[in-house]
Order: C-alpha cells, then sequence, then structure tokens
C-alpha cells in the first residue's frame, strides 16, 4: 500500500497535541512524572494520550506510543495523523506498520530548539520492514 501524504498542521494544532502528550506524564507507572507520555492526534481530530507503564522486568514495559494507538483504537480510531515524539526505533516501527493498515503517512510532531517540526514516518523509516507495496 502506498502511503498517502498527511497536509502539514497548524502551529496550534501542534502545540494543542504536544501539550496533551505532556500533560499525560502524570500517569506513568509505577511512579507519576517518571516515564514518557505522548499524544496522537486521528483523522476524526480527537486527540488520545499514552503513558508509559513500567515493568520489574523491562520486557514487558509499555511504550507510551503503544498505549496511545490502543486507547486511540478503544475508541474506533486507527487512522493516526500525528503523534507526538521523539520516539524509540521499537516504537517508530510501531507507528509505521500502524501507518501501512490506514494508509496515512503519519506525522511525527517534535520541538527541537523552539522549532516545531514534522516529519512523515516514512522518512524516519530509511529501510522500512515491511516494504510498502507499490
Amino acid at each position: 500500500m502506498k502511503l498517502t501524504k498527511v497536509q502539514e498542521l497548524s502551529d496550534e494544532m501542534c502545540n494543542k497535541l504536544l501539550q496533551a502528550g505532556e500533560e499525560a506524564i502524570k500517569y506513568t507507572f509505577p511512579e507519576p512524572n517518571n516515564g514518557y507520555s505522548v499524544a496522537v492526534l486521528t483523522d476524526k481530530g480527537n486527540i488520545y494520550t499514552g503513558a508509559s507503564y513500567k515493568s520489574d522486568t523491562y520486557t514487558l514495559t509499555m511504550h507510551s506510543e503503544a498505549v496511545a494507538l490502543v486507547h486511540a483504537a478503544n475508541h474506533g480510531e486507527t487512522n493516526i495523523v500525528a503523534i507526538t515524539g521523539p520516539n524509540c526505533h521499537i516504537c517508530k516501527q510501531l507507528i509505521y506498520e500502524s501507518s501501512l493498515k490506514s494508509g496515512l503517512d503519519t506525522l511525527v510532531i517534535i520541538e527541537e530548539e523552539g522549532q516545531i517540526k514534522q516529519i512523515p514516518i516514512s522518512e524516519m523509516m530509511p529501510y522500512p520492514w515491511p516494504e510498502p507495496s507499490i
């Protein structure tokens, strides 16, 4: 499947998404405010957040990106337009696979040195797996 380029978001929407992601840090487990949090924006305009849920074994730890994607899916929304970052490589793979299923080239929204950047997930995957079919 070829990914459909998503339109750039307004700075106002990016800031709203970044703020929602930052506010969700209070839900990290087992220690509030100690972990990672993100926010996703769906094609219906809804924002869902996720916070990391740490396991003592670490291998069972749930990354905030996965939690946010499940949060959206639990509301019947799997077409993700944007997600806040930066994201680890495991999560980039998960976001990329979500994009392949929806057909939307999800934007990763980051703030770097006071500048908002909107990077399509496809640009963050130089050697994607699986490769998108044409």
